[in-house]
């Protein structure tokens, strides 16, 4: 079976979609704080800003995709801080396109609807971006990163999600 990797398994989309992929998929979930219980997801702790935990995890699991959810998504949090909210947003994002372009595998990656300013809807994926918040700038910024660095990775513009907590 196919090996999937999941940064972010621990999130609201992470954990459902490592639940819908384990039947097809070989399923490793990233988490950096909160380790969900589940029976065929192999759940690894990695902090996504360390290139070097990356690059271990990287070559053990050996995925055959990735798909990168792990970010700092709250907005006043990304605004408040900057530097920290950088890293897990766009640093974190350029390294793991540079990890997936080196063994040539899918790589997705989401980003939000945050990247418009929301004054002309509904978008299509040719519309400029507009983004109104710092949250909004580094989805903007790791798109385009990833996008130089691994022009393969596929961009995922996310809009509100609702639904049962991971958590229980």
């Amino acid at each position: 079976m196919k090996k999937l990797l999941v940064t972010g398994a621990s999130g609201f989309l992470g954990y459902n979609l490592c639940q819908y992929a384990q039947e097809n998929w070989q399923v490793y979930g990233s988490y950096y704080n909160h380790k969900l219980d589940s029976k065929n997801i192999n759940f690894v702790k990695v902090d996504v800003t360390n290139i070097d935990e990356l690059q271990t995890i990287f070559k053990q699991i050996k995925p055959d995709a990735v798909i990168h959810l792990a970010a700092a998504s709250k907005p006043n949090y990304c605004q408040n801080n900057p530097e920290d909210s950088y890293k897990i947003n766009v640093t974190a994002s350029g390294n793991i396109a540079k990890l997936c372009a080196d063994v040539n595998i899918p790589c997705v990656f989401t980003s939000t609807d945050l990247v418009f300013d929301g004054l002309n809807p509904a978008y299509k994926e040719s519309d400029p971006v507009s983004p109104i918040s710092y949250y909004g700038e580094q989805k903007v910024k790791a798109e385009q990163e990833m996008l130089i660095i691994y022009p393969k990775t596929v961009i995922c513009r996310m809009p509100l999600m609702f639904g049962c907590d991971s958590l229980g």
